[in-house]
């Protein structure tokens, strides 16, 4: 039954021992309904069992064996809301009552209205709408539940300060047995008050006060072992308003979150420890170097020369680290406060230059005063960069230019030297950018740490070409003007 093909017109079954009612009917219906006339009532619901796509039925009371209400009632039983139209002679009040008790959709007394098919009409098709927009709805109802039911989550539906639906998942953290009917049970029934869980947040939940919240809890009375996070939010429920209630169970991710917090202490114990190593015997390498340097040859200096180069890039790669660590170790949230971009910028020249005296670094002759949002870690950027440029450049004297050029709004740095210079593929993939990110051969840990740290300061890093040769590493922070 309902089943009615699409773009046919839908099939209305009418019941008549009137010979001159059941000529009428299919001449008076047929442009709008598909229609079939039985006598009876036996032979009305033989029809409705066999027949699945009838939509409505149009009934006479005055049939033979039984009445048309007995007909209504019996078709009641299996089809609560189905669709059923009394369209008949009788008129008197103890029918009309009897088809009200018995749940008639419509009723209709014949010859009383001039345009009575005009009616009849109109009302099968309300009829048959109200019936599809019921049985949509029970559908989508079904469905929700079904959908509520397979969610890995627990769902609870609150109305009116009571439980409308639970799901499951909701029973189990809840522990609450599948016996147990929980509609009209109210929030605080299954979730009690305690040292965790307030009544506060129990009141706000059933009243709908938080549209999005989660509230993280310890327990939930039945569960005591368990962590949970609740998520709330208003919603319409049967076209009303309600609440919908979420229950993570986090207990596994609070378990995984406290081993990746020993691992990560244990981690940064270790990384302190071995660059404190790596630099002690660094230093010791140095030290021993220029003790070493007056009793060598041109050739045997050429070699220390190479010698410290090394030990002084492991000492600023052990920096590096601890910068990296510092910046991208934790869940950093950096704290920015208004910075002179160009003090720290003209210190990591110094510090550059004292290092790498081969090199010749060419800087304006005064940078400009501006402040920048940054925090400590401004200087690693200068430092990788600078250090870059001499580091990867193949010239005996590496020449650098350092240059400040300031806008209303940003402060662009350049940084440009005279070496090999990058290929057009690479200049993203040093920084890390790419789908393989520090895995990429050409890709540097200083230079990703370097990349990171500006994004954190919402600026821009990018490298250009050197005339004739090299390249030029730009950096562009936004201002802070003061006041």
């Amino acid at each position: 039954m309902n089943e009615n093909l699409a773009g046919e017109p839908p099939h209305v079954l009418a019941v008549t021992a009137d010979p001159t009612v059941a000529q009428q009917l299919p001449d008076q219906l047929g442009q709008e309904f598909q229609v079939t006339v039985v006598q009876t009532a036996n032979a009305a619901l033989a029809t409705l069992e066999e027949t699945s796509d009838v939509q409505c039925v149009v009934s006479d009371h005055e049939l033979p064996e039984v009445d048309g209400i007995s007909l209504l009632e019996a078709v009641r039983v299996q089809h609560p809301n189905f669709p059923f139209i009394i369209f008949t002679g009788e008129g008197s009040e103890a029918v009309a009552s009897r088809a009200i008790h018995a749940r008639v959709t419509d009723y209709l007394i014949t010859d009383r209205f001039d345009n009575q098919w005009d009616r009849v009409t109109e009302l099968i098709k309300q009829a048959i709408e109200f019936h599809r927009a019921q049985s949509n709805l029970a559908d989508i109802e079904v469905r929700l539940q079904e959908i509520l039911q397979a969610l890995p989550d627990g769902v609870v539906i609150l109305q009116d300060d009571s439980i409308e639906s639970a799901n499951q998942e909701a029973r189990d953290i809840l522990g609450i047995g599948d016996t147990v009917d929980l509609v009209g049970w109210s929030l605080d029934d299954v979730i009690p008050a305690d040292d965790t869980f307030s009544e506060d947040n129990l009141s706000a939940i059933s009243n709908g006060e938080l549209y999005i919240d989660r509230v993280e809890v310890d327990s939930l009375g039945t569960s005591p072992n368990s962590a949970v996070e609740l998520t709330t939010a208003r919603i319409k429920w049967g076209q009303a308003p309600a609440v919908l209630l979420i229950i993570e169970d986090i207990s596994p991710r609070k378990t995984s979150e406290r081993a990746l917090a020993r691992a990560n202490e244990q981690l940064r114990v270790l990384n302190r420890v071995t660059r404190h190593d790596i630099r002690n015997d660094m230093s010791v390498i140095v030290g021993w170097s220029e003790e070493l340097a007056p009793h060598l040859d041109d050739e045997g200096q050429a070699m220390l020369d190479r010698i410290q180069k090394t030990a002084q890039n492991v000492i600023d790669l052990t920096i590096t680290v601890r910068d990296f660590i510092e910046a991208l170790g934790t869940d950093r949230h950096p704290e920015l406060e208004s910075t002179a971009v160009c003090e720290v910028l003209d210190a990591e020249v110094a510090k550059c230059q004292s290092m790498y005296p081969e090199a010749t670094f060419r800087v304006d002759d005064e940078f400009p005063d501006i402040s920048v949002q940054a925090d400590d870690l401004l200087s690693s950027v200068f430092r990788n960069i600078l250090n870059n440029a001499v580091q990867h450049n193949h010239n005996d004297n590496p020449v650098i230019e350092v240059r400040c050029r300031a806008t209303d709004e940003t402060i662009r740095i350049s940084i440009a030297d005279d070496g090999p210079g990058i290929p057009e593929d690479q200049k993203d993939s040093i920084f890390g950018r790419g789908q393989d990110g520090l895995e990429d051969p050409a890709a540097g840990l200083g230079l990703y740490l370097v990349d990171q740290l500006v994004d954190s300061y919402s600026g821009e890093i990018w490298v250009e070409d050197n005339e004739p040769a090299g390249s030029v590493f730009v950096v562009e922070l936004n201002r802070v003007h003061d006041g």
